[in-house]
This record gives C-alpha cells, structure tokens and sequence, in this order.
C-alpha cells in the first residue's frame, strides 16, 4: 500500500491530507488538487546509489535530433532506435533504452528516468505526451525549452562570473593582508606606549578575530547554511517563505527571479499555443515548469478561477503578479482570439527585462566592490601609518 500528501485549495485557503491506497486513481480526491506527492518508505539503499548523470547538452542533442526524426514522420520507436545506434556512451544508451521501454510499456516516463540526473522538464513533458497522445507537439516544446533554458543559465552564469570573482578576490586578500601583513606591524606598535588611534584598535581587533576565530567562523557559517539546506528541503512552511520572499522582498534579485521565471512560463505557452493546444490546458501544463511554491500557488489560483468559468485576463489580475502591461496584452488577446500572438509578445517584453536587470545587477555590483576595496585600503593605510608618524613626531620632539 502506498501513502500520498494531497495539497488542494478550499475556501479556507490551502489544506493537505494523508491517504493510503493501493491505487489513487480508484480514490474519491478532493477538487482544486494543486500537487501529489508520494511518501515513500526510507530506503537506506538509496543514501549511497548515485544517479547518473547526462550533460545538458547532450540531452539537447538528443530531444533535437529525435524532434527532426518526429517532425519527419518517423515513429516514436524507430527514432528511437535510430539514436540507440548511433550513441556509445553507456549511460546516454541506458538513457534511451529507459525511454524506449516506458513508451512501449505505457509506465510513467518520470518514474522510470528517476535514475537519471537530467532536467526535470524531461519527465514532465514525457509524461504530459502519455497522456494527450500528442507526442510529436510535445517533443518539439520539450526541444525547444531545453534550448532556451540552457540559454538563459549561460547567460545567467556569464553575468554573475565577474562579480563573483571579485568577492573571492576580495575574500583572499582580506585573508592575506591579515594574516601577512598587519602582523609585521603588530609587532612594532606593541612596543610604543603611546594610545594607538581608534583605526588602528579595530584593525588589531579584526585581526585577532581572523588569527584566532577565523576557522571557528567558517565552521559556524557552514552549519547555519547546512541548517537552512536542511529546513529548506524538509520544511514545506518554510519553503514556501522562501519563495515568497525571493518573489517579493528582495531588491533587485526578486526582479530577475520572478522575470525569469515568467519568461519560462509564456515560453511554455507560447510553444503550447503554436502546437494548437488550448489555453487553459496550456496553462495546466505549465505547472511542471514552476518548483517556486509561492508562484504555483498563484497559478492554481488562475487555474481554479478558470474552471469557475473566470475571463481570462480577470484570472491572471486577481493573481496579483502580473503587471499592467501584461494583464493589458493578454486582454487584448481574449477579445480578439489571438493569445497567441499576444503571448508571444509578453514572452519576449519578460525576456528583455530579464536581461536588462541581469546587466543592472553587474553594473551595480563592480562599483560596489570598487568602493569596498578603496574603502580597505584606506582603513589599513590609517590605521598602519597614523601610529607611525605619532612615533616619529615624537623622535623628532
């Protein structure tokens, strides 16, 4: 028998019950379901299986290739029989050999490829295919996210690798210079028995806490960030503050979170919509793509207030997450029976503004790091020769 955590929207807000079955297809489940999960039992076995891993671009190549086969109305088996043939990598052939046998045998794609390190969009598309028999639409959608979200993490990285190189910079010299090189000084001004200056205190100060306590502090920051890791995965409450606060709170990286990932999200539709899917199963669909719990939670939200036979462009405004632009276009959209195209545009406006608070971030963060180096080397040239030329008024006295 298995067991399942069923989260569901009621009128009281979001509730979640246990329930034990053998099949949870035959049960009587609430209406307004927002996410099932099954609780399975702990496999001590499964603490030292590693899963196995498939580059990212491989499996581009894999969904492209088998996309142009699809498109050329060549079966779903022959494609993939085709791809077995021409692939040595053990794994990647393992990967195929998965997915041929999860097709012919009608199991869950998701389940069968949780062996894998891949993309969790692969599973869920997959398994959206089994489902509306649609594989070839579903396939083509899968190839092109896959293509797209590797685009925006490399652009992703390649603007935050700047800033991070000068905070690991600036880290190592802040270690250097107090372990090397206030030390020489150190010694000097212990011999003097004038009052040091208020900068010269602090400096000692802070380099005594690095000599000493710099070990015990990294250990301290280790574990309160192994902490959050921890509560962060186990905890759903505190999860779900997270995302929301990520969403909402945060100056300048809530902008490129919630832009990125509504980008995501009319990417989704957008390929959806030109593959002559409806809207509200688009809608439905693009779920698999949100693992911010905050933002499902809104997305149930439109999904439960279109069921109740809500406007559109009136779902998407009592989400309160979009703004006028957005809710303007996908209005436009309704009235003139043309989502698509409106879609497409709202598509490409969150991708620019992804892009342009991608590039504000890192022209803030390089003058910020300028200032805080200045700022440093300011400090220790006080605090070093202040006490110095004391000394040497006084020689000269």
């Amino acid at each position: 028998m298995k067991k399942y955590k069923i989260k569901f929207q009621s009128n009281n807000g979001t509730k979640t019950i246990l329930l034990e079955t053998n099949d949870i297809s035959k049960e009587n489940l609430p209406s307004n379901i927002t996410n099932i999960k099954e609780i399975k039992k702990f496999d001590t076995t499964s603490l030292f299986q590693q899963k196995k891993v498939i580059k990212e671009k491989v499996l581009i190549n894999i969904f492209y290739e088998l996309n142009l086969m699809l498109e050329s109305n060549v079966t779903l088996s022959d494609a993939l029989n085709i791809l077995i043939k021409n692939r040595k990598n053990k794994i990647v052939l393992e990967f195929l050999e998965t997915l041929k046998y999860a097709f012919s045998t009608s199991k869950k794609v998701s389940e069968e490829l949780a062996i894998f390190k891949i993309n969790y969009l692969v599973g869920s598309f997959l398994d959206i295919s089994q489902d509306s028999g649609n594989i070839v639409a579903n396939v083509k959608a899968l190839s092109e996210l896959l293509i797209e979200s590797y685009e925006i993490k490399k652009s992703f990285i390649k603007s935050i690798s700047y800033p991070i190189i000068l905070f690991i910079s600036f880290f190592l010299s802040l270690i250097s210079i107090f372990y090397f090189v206030i030390p020489k000084f150190k010694t000097i001004f212990e011999q003097t028995d004038a009052e040091l200056p208020l900068a010269t205190k602090i400096l000692l100060n802070v380099q005594y806490l690095f000599e000493n306590y710099l070990v015990i502090i990294l250990i301290f920051l280790l574990l309160l960030f192994s902490c959050f890791i921890f509560f962060y995965k186990k905890d759903e409450k505190f999860q779900y503050f997270i995302h929301k606060v990520s969403i909402n709170n945060i100056y300048l990286i809530r902008d490129i979170y919630l832009n990125m990932q509504l980008y995501k999200l009319f990417l989704f539709l957008d390929i959806m919509l030109k593959s002559k899917y409806e809207f509200h199963k688009s809608l439905v669909c693009s779920k698999v793509l949100i693992k911010n719990k905050y933002l499902l939670d809104k997305m149930s939200i439109i999904d439960n207030l279109l069921q109740n036979g809500k406007g559109i462009s009136s779902s998407f405004s009592q989400a309160k997450i979009f703004d006028d632009i957005t809710l303007n276009l996908i209005n436009t959209g309704e009235v003139s029976n043309s989502l698509d195209v409106t879609v497409s545009e709202i598509k490409k406006i969150y991708k620019n503004r992804f892009n342009d608070k991608i590039n504000l971030l890192t022209a803030l963060i390089e003058p910020f790091f300028l200032i805080g180096i200045m700022s440093l080397i300011l400090w220790i040239v006080l605090a070093v020769f202040m006490p110095i030329w004391d000394m040497g008024n006084i020689i000269k006295v």
